[in-house]
């Protein structure tokens, strides 16, 4: 497996490439219902430990549609619901997705220099 398309997580080797299409939506889509899934704030007349283990379901939720059902299940594993200890698994997931789209976008600007240099002779003048 290609090291800058898996994602080690909790013992966890997930495959998984954002330049892909299918990827691509599958990622959008799980992200849009986290931000409808959980809110910014803890909404007033509800436990603390409720928000908290809803927060975490949504969290598990977006792991599942984007790698398939069951995969929060092994990601989670052993990791109590806290909200701290599911952000440092959603950080570790945005830095890898992070690192991908970076990776892409450099690859694609050394293209462009090796076969358009003309486009990065312009660039350097306008700056």
């Amino acid at each position: 497996m290609d090291t800058l398309t898996v994602w080690h997580i909790n013992n966890q080797e997930l495959e998984f490439d954002i330049t892909e299409a299918e990827s691509s939506e599958r990622y959008e889509t799980a992200l849009e219902n986290l931000r409808k899934d959980i809110p910014k704030v803890k909404p007033s007349g509800i436990a603390t430990s409720t928000f908290i283990r809803a927060y975490c379901k949504a969290q598990r939720k977006l792991y599942d549609s984007i790698f398939g059902e069951g995969t929060a299940e092994k990601i989670f594993d052993g990791i109590p619901e806290s909200i701290r200890r599911y952000n440092a698994v959603y950080a570790s997931f945005l830095g890898f997705v992070g690192m991908q789209t970076s990776t892409m976008r450099d690859e694609i600007d050394e293209i462009e220099k090796k076969y358009l240099p003309e486009k990065e002779t312009k660039g350097r003048a306008k700056k």
